[in-house]
C-alpha cells in the first residue's frame, strides 16, 4: 500500500474575454472535475475524481474512468482513432491533423465552454436538449501537431454527466502510436 502526503487542492478561476481557465493541483494525481457552467455562472466548487476510478491509457493521452472502462483502438484512415467504453457509454476519439473541431455544435442548440484541461485549451460542447446530439471535447493543440476530439452521441443525462467528468480527467504526454493497428477481423460463425 502506497502512502501519500496530504492532498493540496487549489482552484483558480480566471475569466478573461469570455474564456474560462481552471488550474488545479493534487498530490494524488487525481483529476479535478469542474462541471461546465454557462458563461457568467462560473463556480469555484471542485470535486476530486472518485478514488476507484482508474487510468485508461490511449498512448498520447489518457483518461480516468470508473472501474470496467476499456480502451479499444479502431481503424483510422488518416489519424489515430479509438474509443473508451464502459458504464453503457461509448466515447469515440480522433487524434490527428483533421479532427472534428465541433463547429457544427454551437449556440443556441449547444452549451459551449472554453477552458483549460490537462494544461491545454479545450472546447467542451453539450446539447441543451439532452439525449439529442454530441457531448464532446476538442483540443486544437493536443501535441505532435495533432488535434483531439473525444465525444459521445445522444447520451442520457446520467451518461452526459459522466462523460463531462471524464473529459476533465484528460491528460497528455504519452507517445503517439507508431502505426495504426487494424481491429481484428470479425469472428466467423463456426458450426
Amino acid at each position: 500500500m502506497r502512502q501519500t502526503k496530504p492532498v493540496v487542492l487549489s482552484a483558480i478561476l480566471l475569466s478573461i474575454g469570455g474564456f474560462s481557465a481552471i488550474g488545479c493541483s493534487s498530490a494524488h494525481n487525481h483529476a479535478q472535475v469542474h462541471p461546465p457552467q454557462p458563461m457568467g455562472q462560473e463556480s469555484l466548487t471542485t470535486t476530486t475524481a472518485p478514488a476507484d476510478w482508474h487510468k485508461v491509457d490511449a498512448g498520447p493521452f489518457s483518461i480516468l474512468a470508473p472501474s470496467g472502462w476499456e480502451f479499444h483502438q479502431l481503424e483510422g484512415v488518416d489519424s489515430y482513432v479509438g474509443e473508451f467504453v464502459g458504464s453503457g457509454v461509448v466515447l469515440t476519439f480522433d487524434f490527428g491533423g483533421y479532427s472534428n473541431p465541433l463547429k457544427e455544435e454551437r449556440k443556441p442548440a449547444y452549451i459551449v465552454i472554453h477552458k483549460s484541461i490537462g494544461g491545454r485549451r479545450a472546447k467542451i460542447v453539450s446539447p441543451r436538449v439532452l439525449s439529442h446530439g454530441i457531448t464532446g471535447v476538442y483540443f486544437r493543440n493536443a501535441g505532435n501537431a495533432s488535434a483531439l476530439t473525444l465525444f459521445g452521441k445522444d447520451l442520457t443525462p446520467t451518461q452526459q454527466e459522466l462523460a463531462l467528468k471524464i473529459f476533465e480527467t484528460l491528460r497528455f504526454g504519452g507517445p503517439p502510436p507508431r502505426y495504426v493497428v487494424p481491429p481484428p477481423p470479425p469472428a466467423k460463425n463456426v458450426q
